[in-house]
């Protein structure tokens, strides 16, 4: 269980393994069998000494078992959510408070101009998105918007074609969760969530340790979906974090050993991790060709040569996805 929780450590650094069982002798004992021949070969990737340990306080096992075990039920995120219209287009601001109180601030600007009710909808979406991202499973979303948390609620009909595709997707979309609801309150009570959307009329594209901004060139009932390509750069990084499966190729293998503790895979999608920063995203080709196309032709008014630019972003002559 520590090898696996503490994977990067182990792979990094010579372990010292302090205990008054003889396991150096049964581990690399010949005649091992059973259960013992699976444990030998997963720890055998790794460069661990035994040593007899001295006595150990009991209340320190316990502390450190209690630690690791998880909770048995996860506590409740609540996400603060604004949206607002006007000329230069739709503007967003998340405020996400995490159940230890920490706060993931997002302001996002979408080029489409769209009516305020829209940019609230956008507002709920981007709030249910970022939540996934995060690994939440249960949440509360705070509008001070009374048309859409009446519509999502079914408080309100709904006749309005655009209000009917945002209230769907809204639907799918917080299918995903063990949890969720939506509540109306006060605008004075929605302070901070109104400031980072009115922060994001004037944003570039920026993640800070406080703030993240961003810019969309497409509403969320209009995105396309990029194509799905079966197989990519980031298919052995899976098989491994999810079976255990490796290349037959022995350098392909331990290649993918060396890579495989940078990234995390959540919720169906692999992540890099970043130094003192955000997960960040892996794309396949066809995906990179998708973005490189929406941001050059909406921004650009012009097709650059996306292909050539995206395997210098992802595949760069040092090897391996970056």
């Amino acid at each position: 269980m520590t090898a696996r929780k503490l994977r990067p450590y182990f792979l990094s650094h010579p372990i010292v393994v302090l205990t008054d069982s003889p396991l150096g002798r049964i581990m690399t004992h010949a005649e091992v069998s059973g259960r013992m021949v699976k444990w030998t070969i997963e720890l055998g990737e790794y460069d661990i000494e035994y040593q007899p340990r001295a006595a150990i306080k009991a209340q320190a096992l316990t502390d450190f078992l209690i630690e690791m075990i998880p909770p048995a039920e996860e506590e409740v995120w609540r996400i603060f959510v604004d949206g607002a219209s006007n000329l230069s287009g739709c503007r967003v601001g998340v405020v996400i408070i995490t159940p230890s109180r920490e706060k993931i601030k997002l302001a996002l600007k979408i080029d489409p101009r769209v009516t305020n009710n829209e940019a609230e909808y956008e507002a709920v979406l981007s709030g249910l998105q970022a939540a996934q991202e995060v690994g939440a499973s249960r949440v509360i979303i705070y509008s001070d918007s009374q048309l859409v948390a009446q519509q999502i609620k079914g408080g309100y009909e709904t006749k309005d074609e655009k209000m009917l595709k945002y209230l769907k997707l809204n639907t799918a979309r917080a299918a995903t969760f063990t949890d969720w609801s939506i509540e109306q309150i006060p605008q004075e009570e929605n302070g901070e969530a109104d400031n980072l959307a009115k922060m994001a009329a004037s944003i570039s594209e920026v993640s800070t340790r406080e703030i993240m901004c961003f810019t969309r060139m497409v509403l969320s009932i209009n995105e396309e979906i990029p194509p799905v390509q079966k197989s990519s750069w980031m298919t052995p990084i899976v098989e491994y974090i999810i079976h255990e499966k490796l290349p037959e190729n022995r350098v392909q293998a331990t290649k993918i050993k060396k890579q495989v503790h940078r990234f995390v895979f959540l919720n169906n999608v692999l992540y890099r991790r970043s130094y003192q920063g955000p997960l960040l995203k892996c794309l396949s080709e066809d995906e990179v060709e998708y973005v490189l196309r929406e941001i050059h032709e909406g921004c650009c008014g012009e097709h650059l040569g996306g292909t050539a630019l995206s395997r210098k972003l992802f595949w760069p002559d040092s090897g391996g996805p970056e």
